[in-house]
């Protein structure tokens, strides 16, 4: 298992739902500053801990008006409102995928255009997403794309400083810097390295998978590593570090510290996967103050690899000890797409708390006994989808929680997933998906929902 996308060629698919919606190509109307929007009646999960649950929400152009109860957000109505009666459905973030290559793998991996693979993602409920290899040509395209008013999810893009084999392209990433403006559509996120194997060698790790065939790959000495992260971190940009394998995952622990010298991470460096975690690593990514990126799905229905030894089997996909050491940390998510399932973050929330998978053709599969020890609460995996996952593209003072004056991105569900059997979540439709008060998809059977 631990040979992460080792065997993924077989996987050039597309693997989302098929769509209700025909494909925008008319350039995104601007939203009216003035537009009243209240959603009422309705189970309001907010992901703010102070009000962790409401019943209503009100919207004022772009942003969050207010949060509360059905009187009190009633209350607010005017006589030019949309008032829409949620008849008890559920309301929350939309979905932020922090780690994804939707857009850059659009047409190879999908043969899809970027509008077609966004409109997918935004009927799965994905409002803002991190796109993890950016070349320079592909940083063009995506500017023209934005510029001509076709992108409607927020994007960060992460400019590659490294091929996926750890060889490292020229500074060419150094000429953009980042950009943090509340509210862009497009921004420049940060840099992502490779440290260790998965679609070119094997995970770095302290133990054969398979005997005689070695520990894995490292791409990097540790002076190395320490060099770029620093540069990284100098020139202002957020460093996007992969490292699936235990030896990978301390070379980059140990880069950042370096890096940081004793400061806090202001800049949110973060390690991409963090596959196999060895015990003594577990702690230090509170200790230095790390963003960990973790996996949605455990790859069951097509396994990359046979399973760990017995003794390694605690070190494997660790969610579980890994938010006990470091509490209060803001662990995030991420889907990987196209690597892992469908399209679809609703099966990887049904991964994240029962350690399954729901694999590319919606079948089934079931984990392991000893997974059963890694596996998360609805609360923790949906924090980790939303307002976590935000706090790791740096956007948590904009979206990932339902609050006033944040940007309204939210979504609409068919039923609340805390509250519904854990099998029946993989069932859970999106029924609206809203960007900065804009409807974005709207379900054919589901109008009256959408103002």
């Amino acid at each position: 298992m631990t040979r992460y996308l080792f065997h993924l060629i077989g996987l050039f698919i597309w693997l989302g739902l098929a769509g209700c919606q025909t494909v925008v190509s008319d350039p995104i109307p601007t939203v009216n500053p003035a537009q009243h929007i209240i959603f009422h009646n309705g189970i309001v999960l907010t992901m703010d801990v102070a009000l962790p649950q409401a019943q209503a929400v009100a919207i004022t152009g772009e942003k969050i008006a207010a949060v509360g109860s059905n009187d009190d957000i009633l209350a607010q109505q005017r006589a030019d409102s949309v008032v829409v009666d949620l008849n008890g459905r559920t309301l929350m973030p939309g979905f932020v995928d922090p780690h994804t290559h939707l857009f850059n793998d659009a047409e190879q991996y999908f043969d899809m255009s970027l509008p077609e693979v966004q409109q997918i993602a935004l009927e799965n409920g994905i409002t803002t997403l991190g796109n993890m290899y950016v070349t320079e040509d592909f940083l063009e395209e995506m500017q023209q794309f934005e510029a001509d008013g076709q992108l409607r999810i927020r994007t960060s893009l992460y400019l590659v400083a490294t091929d996926n084999c750890g060889k490292p392209f020229d500074d060419w990433w150094q000429q953009y810097p980042p950009s943090r403006n509340p509210g862009e559509m497009l921004r420049i996120g940060g840099v992502k390295l490779f440290t260790d194997g998965g679609t070119c060698g094997a995970p770095a790790l302290s133990y054969e998978l398979v005997p005689g065939e070695g520990l894995g790959d490292l791409f990097f000495t540790q002076e190395e590593l320490n060099e770029l992260v620093t540069t990284i971190h100098n020139s202002g940009h957020q460093a996007a570090i992969h490292a699936i394998g235990d030896r990978a995952i301390e070379q980059a622990q140990n880069a950042i510290a370096t890096a940081l010298d004793g400061e806090p991470n202001s800049l949110r460096h973060r390690i991409e996967h963090n596959s196999v975690i060895r015990p003594d690593l577990m702690p230090r990514y509170g200790e230095i103050g790390i963003i960990p990126v973790l996996f949605g799905p455990y790859p069951l229905c097509e396994p990359f690899g046979p399973p760990p030894p017995p003794e390694y089997q605690s070190w494997e996909w660790p969610y579980r000890a890994l938010f006990d050491a470091n509490p209060g940390l803001p662990i995030a998510w991420h889907g990987d797409d196209p690597f892992f399932g469908r399209i679809r973050p609703l099966d990887d929330l049904y991964s994240l708390i029962t350690r399954n998978e729901i694999g590319k053709d919606g079948q089934l599969c079931e984990g392991q006994a000893w997974q059963d020890q890694h596996t998360l609460t609805a609360t923790e995996a949906l924090k980790m989808m939303t307002i976590n996952a935000a706090y790791a593209l740096a956007r948590d003072e904009e979206v990932g929680m339902l609050t006033p004056g944040k940007y309204a991105d939210l979504l609409i569900l068919s039923d609340n997933p805390l509250e519904v059997d854990l099998e029946a979540i993989p069932q859970i439709e999106v029924w609206l998906t809203m960007v900065g008060g804009r409807v974005e998809f709207c379900h054919d059977s589901q109008q009256a929902l959408c103002p």
